[in-house]
């Protein structure tokens, strides 16, 4: 078919996973879309979606002569996020096909265009029927000869959406990182510093010098820690936001910064092994995660642990925590190294995107006031 591309999954690498981090419009959007799919009658439990929705998935595929290894290993190419998103346009799906009596893998044209067209009145923007266009390119979906979420009438319909409910940015500025940088300087030296000031410290460092998200922390492993002279290498425990098969990234390297060792992460993450030696579970320090409570146990944390940890350095700094999440780190360090006159291209790097217009569209933010490296360019 003319205009027809071919594509494993097309469309779903734009708006709808930035995390730009500012609680503005587009988190509005995302909740308002996580809810219009779910208020069918059905709940945000798991199981429920479980069995009303990837069930039936599972269950076609094996009716395509597909074995239950080969689909458990096609339901795994959706990363836990991805899931969390497209699990209730898939359980809605689900049901608009029980409703027409139709395959929910082998719909035709129409069908496909009747549900983003049902998602869209539910009062949804473009962010979320684009979530659900993506759903279909997911599942292998094909109509005409080509991917559902990529047909050219599909397109058109999605340009038609824009037009009359465009997406929103999710904010249009960004916290300045020099409050930040000044609460960091003025803190204790570190071998006087509570675990929890210590942690609070290395968490923000490690996400300022890295412009990485919690998810990035959070994978960061104790073992195999390699530690030289001008920077520690930290091996992740999967795969983060950005890997991808041409682009896997497997450890995160943290540079010493000798201008001021107040802002130096790699002493920082010394002082925190050392402190946390002993702290730790024995037994469990070759396959433990990096951080850990700071409080006994002392276990490892979750990524909403470390979420809050980068709030309250946020809110220490004078940080309106209201406006601004822990993703909007990310952006803020982004942010000032481009104002540092520090080359697109690097900052690209750094932070694993791949598109200029990723950067541009959900990163490079005015910043709000009160080297030749990003780590640089971020602290001067």
């Amino acid at each position: 078919m003319v205009g027809c591309t071919f594509v494993d999954d097309p469309a779903v690498d734009g708006n709808i996973t930035q995390d730009a981090g500012g609680r503005t419009s587009d988190n509005q959007e995302k909740e308002k879309c996580t809810k219009a799919s779910i208020d069918d009658g059905g709940t945000p439990n798991h199981a429920t979606h479980q069995a009303d929705g990837m069930f039936v998935v599972r269950e076609k595929l094996r009716e395509q002569g597909i074995s239950a290894e080969g689909t458990d290993i096609l339901l795994a190419s959706w990363r836990p996020g991805t899931e969390k998103q497209y699990r209730p346009h898939v359980n809605r799906w689900t049901k608009f096909c029980n409703r027409g009596d139709f395959d929910p893998l082998n719909p035709t044209l129409s069908d496909v265009i009747n549900f983003l067209s049902e998602t869209f009145h539910r009062g949804v923007g473009y962010e979320c029927v684009n979530t659900a266009r993506g759903a279909f390119s997911s599942l292998g979906i094909v109509v005409g000869g080509c991917c559902a979420g990529n047909h050219p009438l599909v397109n058109r319909f999605m340009k038609g959406v824009f037009n009359l409910r465009p997406s929103k940015p999710r904010y249009s500025e960004t916290w300045d990182v020099k409050p930040v940088l000044q609460k960091l300087k003025m803190m204790d030296l570190l071998h006087s510093l509570s675990l929890k000031e210590l942690t609070l410290k290395l968490v923000m460092l490690m996400a300022l010098t890295q412009a990485a998200r919690v998810q990035t922390l959070h994978l960061l492993m104790l073992k195999n820690i390699n530690i030289e002279e001008d920077s520690i290498s930290v091996w992740l425990g999967g795969n983060i936001k950005q890997c991808r098969p041409k682009f896997n990234v497997k450890f995160v390297k943290f540079q010493a910064y000798a201008k001021d060792k107040r802002l130096c992460v790699c002493e920082t993450l010394k002082c925190y092994l050392d402190k946390t030696k002993n702290l730790r579970q024995d037994g469990e320090q070759e396959d433990q995660k990096l951080l850990i409570s700071t409080i006994k146990p002392h276990k490892e944390v979750s990524k909403d642990t470390i979420a809050r940890w980068i709030r309250r350095m946020l809110v220490m700094s004078g940080v309106d925590t209201t406006k601004y999440s822990a993703g909007s780190v990310r952006p803020a360090a982004a942010s000032k190294a481009k104002a540092m006159a520090m080359p697109i291209t690097f900052i690209m790097a750094k932070a694993g995107w791949s598109s200029e217009a990723t950067f541009a569209k959900y990163y490079d933010k005015i910043i709000v006031q009160d080297s030749d490296t990003f780590q640089d360019a971020v602290l001067e």
